[in-house]
């Protein structure tokens, strides 16, 4: 029998320099099912990045999404996602925007545009709450959560200027899979990236070269709240 899920999403970010930039303030992003599922992201020592706006450097949070797809790979529905990767709001970036930011989110989704916008974060100076109805997921069946992450600039060794554009080291793939009705609290770990391009929606497997961008996250996990 399919049961309702509502999603209440919680965010608390802190403007800075103007409206160029937004800060988290060190507290968690919560994103809460009330029937059984609260993802919690915890952010880590990287969470912060660094880009340029003229002649300033200025502080910037990552972009980031979460779903879920059933044990066919199937996409069921967001979680949450931030408002400029959601709506194409970019500042500084090229005219094609920045499909590279979260490019398996954005495959994944691309035939979900309403449903999207109606979970999208805004950055905000206080709480963001928001509620949908997605009536999806079913009580002992298996389901897939996926979290993508991303900060632009974000450059190393591997992933340069000249080799990545605005992208440096892509989006990181967190995930954890679950049985509905049947989990305690299970961690997402990180098993890849997307396209450094933006190109497709392909999850490389593996972190071979990643640096700073591993450290973004200190802690994500879903449980039963």
């Amino acid at each position: 029998m399919k049961k309702p899920v509502f999603l209440v999403l919680a965010v608390a970010v802190v403007t800075f320099i103007g409206c160029f930039s937004c800060n988290s303030g060190g507290k968690d992003l919560q994103a809460v099912i009330p029937n059984g599922i609260k993802l919690s992201v915890e952010p880590g020592e990287h969470w912060m990045g660094k880009m340029k706006v003229f002649i300033f450097s200025i502080n910037n949070a990552p972009q980031m999404a979460a779903w879920i797809e059933n044990a066919n790979g199937d996409y069921i529905s967001t979680i949450t996602v931030t408002d400029r990767s959601a709506k194409k709001n970019w500042r500084s970036a090229p005219k094609e925007g920045r499909p590279e930011a979260l490019p398996v989110w954005n495959h994944k989704t691309q035939d979900n545009a309403a449903q999207v916008d109606s979970v999208s974060a805004a950055t905000s100076k206080g709480a963001v709450d928001v509620q949908m109805d997605n009536g999806s997921l079913m009580d002992g069946q298996e389901y897939n959560v996926y979290l993508e992450i991303n900060h632009s600039y974000d450059y190393n060794d591997t992933w340069t200027e000249g080799n990545s554009g605005v992208n440096g080291q892509p989006s990181l793939i967190y995930h954890a899979k679950f049985t509905m009705g049947k989990f305690g609290r299970i961690e997402l770990t990180p098993i890849g990236h997307g396209s450094v391009d933006g190109s497709d929606g392909t999850i490389v497997n593996g972190l071979d070269g990643f640096t700073t961008a591993l450290t973004m996250i200190k802690d994500a996990y879903i449980e039963n709240p």
